[in-house]
């Protein structure tokens, strides 16, 4: 005959095996949930500018100039991207001659935006200062005055003076959107 304790170990098993039995083959249920946030973009901005003088020689393209000549012209400064910008400018010569070396009475240079001045000076030095924020589509005019000083003397004879101005764009800061 077996003790009651046995009977009792027997039975609490055939519980638990019982148990066991019922979650593997039976049916189990809990409650679940999802949201989503689809397709989402990011994108960045095209930083793009032209100028309406961009082929060889355009901006200026003068010769037989003589001591105290002078030629105005002017560019027209387009943002062609699509966010805001600031640009600013500079001079870099192809080969350089007396009427680049010479600060005092080589090619000098004066840059307007409307009235304001924004550069006077030798070519050379030639930095054009940051502009306001131009737009998307929007424009910017500047007037170059060119001259060749009237104290130039006879050793600027025959020279030629080949040069690039070039734009810089720079985009304006980043913001919190």
């Amino acid at each position: 005959m077996r003790s009651r304790s046995t009977v009792d170990a027997f039975a609490v098993a055939a519980l638990g095996l019982l148990a066991l039995a019922s979650m593997a083959g039976g049916t189990n249920a809990s409650f679940t949930a999802t949201t989503v946030n689809p397709n989402n973009l990011f994108a960045t901005a095209t930083l793009s500018l032209s100028n309406d003088k961009a082929a060889d020689g355009s901006l200026v393209s003068l010769s037989n100039m003589v001591p105290g000549d002078t030629a105005s012209r002017t560019v027209i400064i387009t943002n062609t991207g699509n966010v805001g910008f600031t640009y600013s400018g500079s001079a870099a010569p192809l080969s350089s001659t007396l009427l680049w070396t010479d600060l005092t009475n080589g090619l000098q240079v004066t840059v307007k935006r409307g009235v304001n001045v924004l550069y006077t000076g030798a070519l050379k030095n030639l930095a054009i200062p940051a502009s306001p924020t131009i737009a998307p589509a929007a424009t910017d005019t500047l007037t170059f005055v060119f001259s060749l000083p009237a104290t130039a003397d006879n050793s600027f004879q025959g020279l030629t003076q080949t040069f690039t101005i070039t734009y810089t764009a720079t985009q304006l800061a980043g913001t919190a959107r």
